[in-house]
């Protein structure tokens, strides 16, 4: 992506704020120090939400992504599906172990109740 792309991008995502006032630019050049962390965390969240994963990679680049993806971060975003999401790639980038069955204590907890349930063996 050039940078003319990226910020066009980045431009769509903020269709509700005053575009001048944020530090798109900056963040399409990828000039992270120069963001003040309010407005930095702002768009991070937005672009976390809205973007596809290939975009946040042209974007921001890996070793920031590995910088912004904590378990703070994951755990601030609105849907549920996200999370999970972000999670497992948390943890591929950081090479920790992950549930490729999706039967890992989580799912089956959540599930427990619809699996085990006597509703279907009443008369």
């Amino acid at each position: 992506m050039t940078q003319d792309e990226k910020y066009t991008a980045l431009k769509k995502i903020f269709w509700d704020y005053n575009i001048e006032m944020l530090p798109l630019k900056k963040i399409a050049s990828r000039q992270f120090p120069d963001v003040d962390k309010y407005e930095y965390d702002l768009v991070i969240n937005r672009m976390l939400e809205r973007m596809s994963w290939i975009e946040l990679l042209d974007i921001l680049g890996i070793d920031e992504l590995k910088k912004i993806l904590t378990r703070n971060k994951i755990k601030k975003l609105r849907s549920n599906e996200l999370k999970d999401r972000y999670e497992r790639i948390r943890r591929i980038l950081f090479k920790e172990p992950l549930s490729l069955s999706g039967w890992d204590t989580e799912y089956i907890k959540r599930i427990k109740a619809t699996l085990l349930s006597n509703r279907w063996y009443t008369a």
